[in-house]
């Protein structure tokens, strides 16, 4: 029953996901930088910027862990909270395209 109750918060109407993506970090950071300076702190304040305006119009928002989380204090109340927890970018090195996660957190 918690289950149904947790996936009932995060979908609107018809249950669907209007889920709105913002997880994106070194992307983000260098589509910035062609506009000037792209520092740590213009990008929080940038996804705090967006996840205020744009929420109550999503049933969700996927944030990263990095530079998402003032976001996550500023979304609208009714909107669930994803949090992405892989480090950006995809390891290379390897077959596949596997992720690579943040150290000290999990589900």
């Amino acid at each position: 029953m918690m289950f149904k109750r947790s996936i009932a918060v995060v979908t609107l109407l018809f249950h669907r996901f209007q889920a709105l993506a913002l997880d994106q970090r070194g992307v983000l950071k260098k589509m910035m930088e062609k506009y000037g300076t792209a520092t740590d702190d213009k990008v929080r304040e940038f996804k705090q910027l967006v996840t205020k305006e744009l929420t109550p119009f999503a049933s969700a928002i996927l944030l990263d862990l990095e530079y998402g989380l003032l976001a996550a204090k500023a979304r609208f109340e009714k909107t669930g909270l994803l949090l992405a927890y892989e480090k950006t970018g995809y390891d290379t090195t390897k077959v596949g395209s596997m992720l690579d996660l943040l150290p000290d957190w999990s589900v």
